[in-house]
């Protein structure tokens, strides 16, 4: 009889503080803010790109002419294959192997720095927007925001997505 006693105060207890729980979590402001639309619509997204792309345009081209000298190596040395000697066509399967190589070794270290240079930029966009979440919160008093992506549902009021992008768009 005390163990079924404990088990019914035990089980009052657990409901009461459940409820305790449930009131104030509906009680607390959340609001919801996607992050990918954010980065899609501010301007400062296509500055980033305008900028790596000056900032490696010469690699780029680099890039480009190389692989035209070997496209152009390539269908010489199938088109005068029959008719070179062969010492000219181990010469010329030399060249292209290099070729092909350092093109190989470039592509990768601009894939590399392309990477690391645009995770560098959105990084600092990362900031701005956090910190406009951050003013946003506080101003309209939400206690907690989420990323709409970690979020199954919310209606559209507790979306702050348009009232993010608009501020950090004025910190352009």
């Amino acid at each position: 009889m005390k163990t079924m006693m404990r088990v019914a105060a035990l089980s009052v207890a657990m409901m009461s503080l459940g409820s305790v729980a449930s009131v104030q979590a509906a009680d607390a402001d959340i609001a919801v803010v996607d992050i990918g639309k954010v980065l899609q619509e501010i301007p400062q997204r296509k500055a980033i790109e305008s900028k790596l792309k000056s900032e490696f345009d010469s690699r780029v081209r680099e890039m480009q002419r190389m692989e035209t000298e070997g496209q152009t190596l390539a269908a010489k040395l199938k088109k005068d294959e029959s008719f070179m000697s062969a010492a000219e066509r181990t010469k010329s399967q030399r060249r292209l192997s290099e070729l092909q190589a350092e093109f190989n070794v470039k592509a990768q270290a601009l894939q590399e720095d392309q990477r690391r240079r645009f995770s560098e930029e959105q990084k600092n966009v990362i900031e701005k927007i956090k910190t406009a979440v951050d003013s946003i919160a506080k101003s309209e008093g939400y206690e907690m925001v989420l990323n709409r992506q970690a979020v199954l549902y919310t209606n559209d009021e507790s979306d702050i997505t348009t009232q993010v992008i608009q501020q950090v768009s004025k910190g352009n």
